[in-house]
């Protein structure tokens, strides 16, 4: 007898995750998975949808791991032709997938709501003042990092002043007052 029979005697078949017939096109999406309560997850079956969507085996076969030791792993998904669909495959597997990442702003609504011209806006936020003007006009839209700094200037203003150092001279403090130190790093 073989080694190969043998093997395959007492493993069964090699899985096949490469035998799926890729999505032709769609685009990146960033996306939290989580293992639903109470269901079956199926991460063979798993892989090979995100493998579909043009995730490398190896990627996929480590966010399945991830999602079985901790319940949850997050990832980019190259080619998505539609989120509703990955979203409802992945649900009927045992998970339950939801677009991860900031959503869209309107960058004028936080500038107005704060009282602030393009000029200020930009100048207290540390952005270039074009770069508001582009967004707020739509010749550009903010990337997923600038849509996170949007929405903390929405929801929390002071705590990027506060973290820019900008809100000691707002609020008529000396400069020498609004500089930080840094937090020593305590030893475990």
């Amino acid at each position: 007898m073989s080694t190969r029979s043998t093997l395959l005697a007492a493993f069964g078949p090699r899985v096949q995750i490469r035998d799926a017939i890729p999505v032709r096109d769609g685009s990146a999406e960033r996306v939290s998975l989580r293992r639903l309560a109470g269901a079956d997850l199926d991460t063979v079956a798993a892989a090979r949808a995100l493998v579909r969507r043009h995730l490398p085996a190896k990627a996929a076969h480590a966010v399945m791991t991830e999602l079985f030791d901790t319940g949850e792993a997050y990832i980019e998904v190259p080619k998505v032709e539609s989120l509703d669909r990955l979203i409802a495959e992945l649900s009927e597997l045992g998970i339950e997938a939801r677009k991860h990442g900031p959503d869209a702003i309107s960058v004028r609504s936080v500038r107005e709501a704060l009282q602030l011209s393009q000029a200020q806006f930009a100048l207290r936020f540390g952005l270039e003042e074009a770069t508001v003007k582009n967004w707020e006009q739509g010749k550009s839209k903010p990337n997923a990092t600038a849509r996170a700094l949007i929405w903390t200037i929405h929801r929390h203003p002071e705590a990027v002043m506060d973290a820019l150092g900008t809100r000691a001279s707002m609020m008529g403090e000396t400069a020498s007052s609004a500089v930080r130190q840094p937090v020593p790093a305590t030893q475990s």
